[in-house]
């Protein structure tokens, strides 16, 4: 890692946020995410876009190098937007898919891109209005992002349980902490990336994905962690939306550190070269299920722990980058605060005991998106 007197590189970041537009008397899906859009089209704390579904909205933040730094711009473009759906009469809603209601298609947003997927791809699209929490990491060149998306295979579960935040579809509970990640599994490439062997072999895999159809661009990659189709970086898109601004801080100090110490020369930070593509598909799907509340499939053993375990094994691995980063203590607070609170669909249950009201848990989701404080017990 870093040798005495020197200071470290930080690896850029930058996060992008999927959210749902609700009916404030329905608490349903509703809106217009295009006309919420306007309220930015640039400037120093991101952008904003619609999405594939009307009823939700993306808010990407600016390029940032401090955890601080872009915890301040999501509490900015959270608000932004809030304030912007209030104006047209809806609310805005951090959670990974729609607790009632059908927020998917059709229709689709209209833009040939869009109408396109849908033609394409037909009923598959259709529940597809879900949610998730993107992060970027730059990277100095394509062949770095593969060799972080390699490191990345084994970790991603643990990733995936910090924002579990869709356990109810439809006014049921599904038993699933992310119900979003079993309807995002019905895309054909909605899987964990392959371990790539070089840029040739990334570049076949991506020819061969576009000649068969699955896909009809390489956005349409959606590997839990792939090389941005647009700008140098690493995206890892495994998360759900998280449900407070202090959880997508925590995600994405997680995914640079990972970044960080794939591309490190330190042995002492080094993985798996592999683990088999079934046995992480596996973990990822027990993690989607269970959340940080139960029990997690070690990809690297195949032997289940404790979700928590998992996921402080990952800290615990990270300690030496974090430290490096200036990140250590920020995200061993918010790990206490997410231990201490539970993860975002406990909570969600928690309100939904009370008086078994699916609308009660809508609105603690559009509380909570806006919380601009670290939250406490």
């Amino acid at each position: 890692m870093v040798r005495p007197g020197d200071q470290p590189t930080l690896l850029t970041l930058g996060v992008e946020e999927e959210f749902l537009l609700v009916d404030p008397e329905t608490l349903q899906p509703a809106g217009s995410g295009v006309a919420v859009s306007r309220v930015r089209h640039g400037g120093d704390e991101g952008e904003v876009h619609p999405e594939l579904a009307p009823a939700q909205i993306e808010a990407a933040s600016s390029v940032c190098r401090d955890l601080h730094e872009l915890r301040r711009t999501l509490i900015q473009l959270r608000m932004e937007l809030a304030t912007a759906a209030a104006e047209h009469g809806w609310r805005l809603a951090a959670i990974g898919a729609a607790p009632t209601g059908q927020p998917g298609p059709p229709p689709v947003t209209d833009t040939p891109r869009y109408r396109r997927i849908y033609a394409e791809y037909g009923p598959i699209v259709e529940e597809q209005g879900v949610c998730g929490c993107h992060v970027h990491v730059g990277t100095p060149d394509l062949e770095s992002s593969l060799r972080a998306s390699n490191w990345l295979r084994p970790w991603l579960p643990a990733l995936l349980l910090v924002t579990t935040n869709s356990p109810f579809y439809r006014g049921v509970d599904t038993g699933y902490a992310s119900w979003r990640f079993a309807l995002w599994s019905r895309l054909p490439t909605a899987r964990p990336a392959p371990h790539v062997t070089s840029v040739a072999h990334y570049r076949g895999i991506l020819d061969c994905l576009l000649a068969s159809g699955m896909v009809i661009d390489p956005g349409m990659l959606y590997w839990y962690a792939r090389p941005s189709a647009h700008v140098p970086t690493l995206e890892v898109r495994v998360a759900d939306a998280a449900a407070t601004v202090d959880e997508a801080v925590l995600l994405a100090g997680l995914t640079r550190a990972s970044v960080t110490a794939a591309l490190a020369p330190d042995d002492r930070l080094r993985g798996p070269e592999n683990v088999d593509d079934q046995m992480l598909w596996a973990a990822c799907w027990r993690a989607a299920r269970d959340g940080l509340e139960g029990d997690a499939l070690d990809a690297t053993t195949g032997r289940l722990i404790p979700a928590w375990q998992l996921l402080t094994g990952l800290v615990e691995h990270l300690r030496p980058v974090l430290e490096d980063n200036g990140d250590l203590e920020l995200v061993t607070q918010l790990l206490q605060t997410l231990r201490a609170r539970g993860s975002a669909a406990s909570r969600q249950r928690s309100v939904y005991g009370r008086r078994f009201d699916i609308r009660d848990v809508v609105d603690h989701a559009v509380t909570e998106t806006c919380r601009t404080r670290a939250s406490r017990p």
